[in-house]
């Protein structure tokens, strides 16, 4: 069973410099709350990210699972390697839109759990680590 959560926010900073904050993988772990460690395995030639491992600590459960990344334009999107302690699968995205002087960021992601919890447990969870994600990014962007 999987569960899909998209929240939306407003970040008082050009697009694309919070394009540059989304899409240093590596770095996702100064503003992403509950993310341990982000490092980069591949990159392509224009030294943007194709897969990292990642390590989370969230209410439930610590993970360790790698990730696959596209870079469509005004975004990223990402998609679990494979299966991890917590998870069967995962597919996410971050998707920036330029509104005046402001960024609109959307994450969307759809997180099918190996963790034997109700639906409704898993799906705050998913919510919590959306809605904590965009407002760190936020904080990050706009501090």
């Amino acid at each position: 069973m999987s569960v899909t959560v998209s929240k939306s926010t407003t970040i008082a900073a050009p697009s694309g410099e919070v394009l540059e904050v989304v899409r240093d993988v590596g770095g996702q772990e100064r503003w992403w709350p509950g993310m341990v460690a982000s490092e980069v395995l591949e990159t392509d030639g224009d030294g943007r990210t194709l897969r990292s491992r990642i390590v989370n600590d969230v209410k439930v459960a610590k993970d360790e699972f790698e990730l696959v990344y596209t870079h469509p334009d005004g975004g990223l999107a990402w998609e679990l390697a494979g299966t991890s302690m917590a998870q069967r699968s995962q597919v996410g995205s971050l998707m920036l839109e330029t509104d005046g002087d402001a960024t609109t960021a959307t994450l969307t992601l759809t997180i099918a759990s190996t963790l034997p919890l109700p639906k409704l447990v898993q799906r705050k969870v998913v919510a919590d680590a959306a809605s904590g994600a965009l407002d760190g990014l936020r904080r990050f962007c706009e501090g």
